[in-house]
């Protein structure tokens, strides 16, 4: 079994819906918790895997996150969440997703996984800056 399945199995248990392309190019990950403040308690998150995971992090380089494009913080819109970004595979079902950009990300392939990922999405949501 590879690290991505592995790690995808694990987040499936940690209790999260997963849609999985069946090339293993991109993940969404639905009924991801977000923080006090926003609009809804929780969204789907698209994420492009990249081909040398665990070696590189999601969301870095040109693999993306997307997360729906009309999600608001106390009622504004977040800064780096960028809409019309459209992702580069065919999402059948789930249409409105932005692109929420990254300054940084602090990811170690030897101890972070597809949960601890979630949970860096999750804290870059937290209190963010806003439009």
């Amino acid at each position: 079994m590879s690290t991505l399945d592995r790690d995808l199995r694990n987040l499936s248990r940690a209790g999260f819906s997963l849609w999985i392309d069946e090339r293993r190019r991109f993940v969404i990950v639905e009924g991801v918790h977000l923080p006090h403040g926003y609009d809804r308690p929780k969204i789907p998150v698209l994420i492009e895997l990249p081909s040398v995971y665990p070696s590189l992090a999601p969301g870095v380089g040109k693999d993306r996150i997307y997360i729906p494009g009309d999600i608001r913080y106390l009622g504004y819109c977040l800064r780096d969440v960028h809409t019309g970004a459209i992702p580069r595979y065919h999402t059948p079902g789930w249409n409105g997703w932005a692109w929420l950009c990254y300054e940084q990300i602090a990811w170690n392939p030897l101890r972070d996984d597809m949960i601890a990922f979630i949970e860096m999405v999750r804290a870059s949501l937290t209190d963010p800056e806003t439009l």
